[in-house]
């Protein structure tokens, strides 16, 4: 979709709606209720959120065989452990 640009707002079109409609709210409630029905949510499965002590917990938890804890990143950034 372009961009379209207008010099004065006397050029722009007439909104389709008037923002004074009482009719506004009852069709914001009905395309809200549509995306509802077209997007399903996701069901939780468990907490989403989780803390960690040490970096090393963090690691295990992930269940990423390649990961490793020594993997040579903390000696190459200056400052770092």
């Amino acid at each position: 979709m372009s961009v379209q640009r207008f010099r004065s707002i006397q050029e722009m079109p007439r909104p389709w709606r008037s923002p004074d409609d009482p009719e506004n709210l009852r069709v914001v409630a009905q395309m809200m209720a549509l995306y509802r029905s077209l997007c399903k949510p996701e069901p939780v499965t468990g907490p989403r959120v989780r803390r960690f002590k040490t970096l090393q917990e963090l690691n295990s938890n992930r269940d990423d065989p390649y990961r490793r804890e020594d993997s040579g990143l903390a000696a190459a950034i200056p400052g770092a452990g």
